[in-house]
């Protein structure tokens, strides 16, 4: 027989004693994954209960999902090691960028990228102290996940853990009377209002009432998050629904979800697909509700089969399109490196005036086409400055800031290329 939700399974054998015995068999079998977690789940009545612990069956298209995850990161670290520094970066701001919009985005708070783009470039240009923040808006949410980035493990071992984490990721971003109401999370609210998972139309989830109640789900957690028994996507993926199930806080607790996600994936995988939760849960939006709302069903009795069964479709599909963004972006590179080669050659006496290498033309170039070829969005391209001291420190020549000053000027003169921003300056390439 199909392996059905048990809310589903009724409709197939209405016998009690069966669907209780079909439990049994799922719950305790051979290969279940049972977990000391107990959600609070809803019945459609809308009493709850909490009495089924989470489990879930790795059933063979499961486990061939997680083997194409981990087939997908390794083949993205494999396409990525092949390319060029500053392209790595700017893709990995590009899907920075895309992340922070979107993790908002679903949440209903309107950014523009314009906004995160240049909050994380402030971010990244404060070289010589890497605690910097920018006092624009989200800086103190987008240094969070450039930390993540930058191989940072965020580890949670006490339940202030989850607040500190909570108040760094959203400084800035809640109005006051949505701040948490608790000593560490949210507690019974005043007038007798219930926090609910959802909309004026469609209610999705009623979490924990009290504090208490948290305080002893979220405990629960933190010892199966530090447990190692159960292999890193799956425990990653129960973790994101029993935190959103809790919903600890008042407001933030997706997008705090998604980072935790988010930077759990980016650890245990790599960093392109880390970035691409969001971003993958926000074309998939639809789905990832319902695959929500099935699971929190109490008739399923804390089921999670199906819930980790989309999840991973929904990653596995992101991370493909990160692949094929990869392979079309480097091909493009390798034409474009052909196409400065001639460029700089069939301009050589007019570039020899400057009496500088056509090396160093070909440099600059290569550096903006990496740029342009990498990046979503214009004004996350690299900078003059980025490249005169790039040039200067990371080149076999060394080139002196001046040199690579005339340069720019030299190339622009020819209409290779473009000003595009003259406050940090800016330009693009223009010769393809």
């Amino acid at each position: 027989m199909k392996y059905l939700p048990l809310a589903k399974y009724k409709y197939v054998i209405s016998d009690p004693a069966a669907i209780e015995n079909e439990y049994q068999n799922r719950l305790n079998g051979y290969t279940s994954q049972q977990t000391t977690l107990f959600p609070l789940l809803n019945y459609k009545d809308g009493t709850q209960s909490s009495k089924y612990p989470i489990f879930f069956l790795p059933l063979p298209v499961i486990q061939n999902l997680a083997d194409q995850l981990r087939r997908n990161s390794n083949a993205i670290k494999s396409i990525s090691a092949t390319l060029p520094q500053v392209a790595i970066n700017q893709f990995l701001n590009s899907l920075l960028l895309s992340e922070i919009f979107y993790t908002n985005d679903i949440e209903g708070v309107k950014t523009s990228r314009v906004e995160i783009s240049t909050v994380i470039q402030e971010n990244n240009q404060q070289v010589n102290d890497k605690n910097y923040i920018s006092k624009k808006r989200l800086g103190s949410t987008i240094k969070m996940y450039q930390r993540t980035q930058s191989g940072k493990k965020v580890e949670i071992y006490s339940l202030q853990d989850f607040r500190k984490i909570y108040d760094s990721l959203l400084k800035g971003e809640l109005d006051q009377a949505r701040l948490p109401n608790g000593k560490i999370f949210r507690d019974t609210l005043p007038n007798g209002e219930v926090l609910s998972i959802g909309n004026d139309l469609k209610i999705i989830h009623r979490p924990p009432i009290t504090e208490e109640a948290i305080q002893a789900a979220l405990t629960a957690l933190i010892d199966y998050m530090n447990n190692d028994e159960t292999p890193s996507i799956y425990k990653a993926l129960v973790t994101h629904f029993f935190f959103e199930n809790t919903h600890p806080f008042l407001d933030g607790n997706g997008r705090m979800g998604r980072y935790l996600l988010s930077s759990y994936i980016a650890n245990k995988f790599d960093r392109f697909s880390g970035f691409s939760v969001a971003t993958a849960i926000h074309n998939n939006v639809q789905q990832y509700y319902k695959v929500f709302k099935e699971a929190d069903n109490a008739e399923n009795r804390a089921d999670l089969t199906f819930f980790i069964w989309k999840m991973l479709e929904i990653l596995v599909s992101q991370q493909e399109k990160v692949i094929s963004i990869l392979h079309q972006s480097r091909d493009k590179l390798d034409n474009a490196n052909t196409v400065i080669q001639q460029w700089v050659a069939s301009h050589h006496a007019q570039l020899a005036s400057a009496q500088l290498p056509d090396e160093l033309y070909c440099d600059i170039l290569y550096l903006l086409a990496q740029s342009m070829l990498f990046t979503n969005q214009p004004s996350l391209g690299i900078k003059d400055n980025d490249i005169i001291a790039g040039l200067k420190k990371n080149s076999p020549h060394h080139y002196p800031m001046t040199k690579t000053r005339l340069a720019i000027e030299k190339l622009e003169q020819l209409n290779a290329i473009k000003t595009v921003s003259k406050r940090p300056k800016q330009h693009i390439i223009q010769i393809f």
